[in-house]
């Protein structure tokens, strides 16, 4: 059975303002280490399958930027989506590409801009996910261990009992869950049996086309549309045409809520979203007085802070738990526990400014 991955690269990481623009965002910025976040998530499955294999849905402004930056991957591989429509627009084209392509393969399903540092740990699990997805009709996602009260990610619930005991463990999904606030992410924490959901999903291109025309009759018939015309003068129109008005909805609250047959593959190898400044910070080296520091700085009783720059000097005097960026004409000063609601800003800049400062 034939294995292909899809890259997710269609955000605009907007809590990474202002390095993360409109032109150049979150997922193709060098955050952590020497690569691009979307370079990394191609690097990291390179053992898994060839590049002929591999498919990134993004945006046409995007394209020409992730062909500079994905030079290896085949022109044909870049599937561009006219506007964005969430995950399962996004997955479900992708879908049917690969069934076009390969009927009955299994397709490995993340974002292009996650953070995971154990490698080893993490081909582990989509060994296991890859088993799992092609000797059943379960749909299989990765259940990342918990390592803090998170109130920033969905959780997923496990059932009390693994079906495979060999490492690493795979257990039923129970339910799906929303963001909880902060006294529930500590119930979930303390239960064990929660487990942050990390939207890395494997399973066979033909169910997941299934389940979609079971839950969401609509979108599927929109892509038989498009699968039609794969490979044709139409292709491009019908995309045209047909994809902006597909429904926009997430794969979790249109297939994976409404499904019994999901399996979890339990993972602990490292990851995070990587979805603000606070969580760069918490993964970058940081100096004894707790300051993560890129460009050049000069300070006086600074403590606990992100201080990075692209040009010119950042100088800090008496200041603490913050977080100060300064990327091309913006700079952002913001309190390091509130990054989450950078988006807000990038909101009023628009409203302000139109296009000018995004």
């Amino acid at each position: 059975m034939k294995r292909y991955a899809v890259i997710m690269a269609g955000g605009h990481g907007e809590r990474f303002w202002p390095e993360s623009r409109v032109q150049r965002p979150k997922q193709f910025l060098t955050l952590v280490g020497d690569r691009s976040l979307i370079q990394q998530s191609f690097d990291r499955i390179q053992d898994f399958m060839p590049p002929e294999q591999i498919l990134v849905v993004l945006g046409q402004e995007h394209l020409a930027l992730a062909k500079e930056q994905l030079p290896a991957l085949p022109a044909e591989n870049f599937l561009v989506e006219p506007v964005g429509r969430n995950t399962a627009p996004c997955i479900g084209l992708a879908a049917v590409h690969i069934r076009k392509r390969d009927p009955g393969s299994v397709m490995l399903i993340f974002p292009a801009d996650h953070l995971i540092q154990g490698q080893t740990d993490f081909q582990l699990c989509l060994k296991k996910g890859f088993e799992q997805a092609a000797d059943s009709d379960y749909l299989v996602t990765i259940g990342i261990i918990p390592s803090r009260p998170e109130t920033g990610y969905g959780y997923m619930e496990r059932e009390e009992t693994s079906i495979d005991q060999t490492t690493p463990l795979v257990y039923p999904v129970r339910r799906f869950v929303e963001k909880p606030d902060t006294e529930k992410a500590r119930e979930y924490v303390q239960s064990g049996h929660y487990y942050w959901n990390s939207g890395i999903f494997i399973w066979k291109a033909d169910l997941i086309l299934d389940k979609m025309e079971l839950h969401l009759p609509e979108l599927y018939q929109g892509l038989l549309q498009i699968e039609s015309h794969i490979d044709t003068s139409q292709e491009a129109t019908i995309m045209k045409s047909v994809f902006p008005n597909l429904p926009r909805i997430s794969i979790d609250y249109g297939i994976l809520e409404k499904s019994d047959r999901i399996l979890m593959v339990q993972g602990d190898f490292g990851w995070d979203d990587l979805g603000s400044w606070e969580s760069l910070a918490e993964h970058s080296k940081a100096d004894e007085m707790g300051l993560v520091i890129h460009g050049d700085y000069v300070g006086i009783d600074n403590t606990n802070c992100l201080i990075q720059g692209q040009a010119g000097l950042i100088a800090a005097l008496g200041v603490h738990d913050l977080v100060i960026v300064q990327a091309g004409d913006v700079i952002l000063v913001c309190d390091k526990n509130r990054t989450q609601e950078v988006k807000e800003l990038v909101s009023l800049a628009k409203e302000k400014y139109q296009e000018t400062y995004l």
